[in-house]
């Protein structure tokens, strides 16, 4: 027994209804979610009764278009049996939209399908990004203050890792009341896949008159005896492979010197000299 035309233009008002309603319940979960962490709970546990009545509303949200769509499709259908000339053509077209909701539902399903799976390729791509930043954040050379030292007018820097490449070593010198510079520095450096020790000149003359001009204002007759302050950033020049497997933040960090990736640190200098 065929399908009365009601019948049929019910079913491609569901169909559509179904469609709308899973779109209407996404996003109404969606809002609702980011309502409650944004203005009402935050990072705190969320209530027991938070998840249930979120669910509620997200399918009540999702039926209501399914209901609307589904009785304007009968209420269609039963103004097209009552013109009994076009009866054959309304049913043609309620399975024509019957079939275009199928068609709809096929190539949404799909989409989102597509989607998940480039999602979770995507996922996939910066976990193994995470997964190389740490390993060479493990790996590469950084400065140990505590094996540094002052040996008379050099400052042996004592550097850990075992990432051999290129790096950027830069310093400054500041005298420790008013931190004022007093020196400062840069040099590439080409590290061995072990640890080094790297050995800077201290410019002793430079810093006295640096110092007699800054902080001494031009006077003299001083004894400086105090600890100078050597501050240290070392800095990986990643190579074109070591990039391409890490996040494009912390391309972006190291570029703008705020990364894991680059060691800073403080050693103290001893210093005794006389300003006439």
């Amino acid at each position: 027994m065929p399908l009365k035309t009601r019948t049929i233009w019910t079913l491609a008002g569901l169909s559509w209804g179904l469609l709308v309603g899973l779109a209407v319940a996404l996003e109404t979960a969606a809002f609702l979610f980011g309502v409650g962490w944004l203005f009402v709970f935050g990072d705190d546990p969320w209530p027991a009764a938070a998840g249930p009545a979120i669910l509620a509303t997200t399918i009540a949200a999702g039926l209501v278009p399914a209901f609307l769509l589904g009785w304007l499709g009968r209420r269609m259908g039963i103004a097209f049996e009552s013109e009994g000339r076009q009866r054959l053509r309304a049913r043609r077209r309620g399975w024509t939209v019957l079939a275009l909701a199928v068609v709809a539902a096929v190539v949404g399903v799909s989409a989102v399908m597509a989607g998940s799976l480039r999602d979770r390729a995507e996922r996939a791509d910066r976990r193994a990004e995470v997964n190389q930043l740490a390993e060479l954040s493990e790996r590469v050379h950084r400065i140990d203050p505590a094996a540094s030292r002052v040996d008379g007018s050099v400052l042996s820097v004592s550097i850990e890792g075992d990432r051999e490449g290129a790096y950027t070593l830069e310093w400054t010198i500041r005298e420790s009341v008013y931190d004022t510079e007093l020196d400062a520095g840069a040099r590439r450096l080409e590290l061995p896949g072990e640890s080094a020790v790297e050995r800077i000149p201290i410019n002793v003359a430079g810093m006295r008159d640096v110092y007699r001009q800054t902080v001494l204002s031009g006077q003299g007759g001083v004894l400086v005896e105090e600890d100078f302050e050597a501050r240290f950033r070392l800095s990986p020049e990643l190579r074109p492979e070591e990039v391409s497997r890490l996040p494009d933040t912390a391309i972006q960090g190291l570029r703008l010197g705020q990364s894991e990736l680059i060691s800073e640190a403080t050693v103290p200098i001893p210093v005794r000299f006389e300003i006439r």
